[in-house]
């Protein structure tokens, strides 16, 4: 039984090919979850309009430059992230997220999927989301 030799990255590249056209902007892979976000924030944040004057693991994540303004930035998967964590939402200027989950947010959203910035909308988190008592 003899066997087609193949090209050892054949199927890595054809495996490339079709994540770069679910629609991530050509980055080669969908980002699995906050790290990912953040290197995929890395590499638009120039073509967004966005500089990254400091990275940290500590919350919030980030120190950008917008303009003449300074941002402070935290980056999570999901934006219901964000509430589970249970981040101070007072100290955060922008949520820099791949999939925006949720209707509301009283800071912007930023999802990368779509590149599309969500302005900030009032509203009370529902209580499924942070669990019984605030968990």
């Amino acid at each position: 039984m003899t066997y087609a030799r193949r090209r050892a990255s054949s199927y890595k590249s054809s495996k490339r090919r079709k994540n770069s056209a679910a629609g991530d902007g050509g980055i080669g892979f969908v980002p699995r979850n906050e790290l990912n976000v953040r290197e995929v924030f890395a590499q638009r944040a120039a073509r967004l309009g966005y500089r990254i004057l400091e990275s940290r693991t500590a919350y919030p994540d980030y120190v950008l430059g917008y303009g003449p303004t300074r941002l402070l930035a935290e980056a999570e998967y999901r934006t219901s992230d964000f509430l589970r964590h249970r981040h101070d939402i007072a100290r955060c200027d922008l949520i820099v997220v791949w999939e925006h989950d949720l209707p509301y947010m009283p800071v912007p959203v930023l999802e990368l999927k779509t590149g599309e910035t969500h302005r900030p909308r009032r509203g009370r988190p529902p209580g499924r989301l942070l669990g019984p008592r605030g968990t």
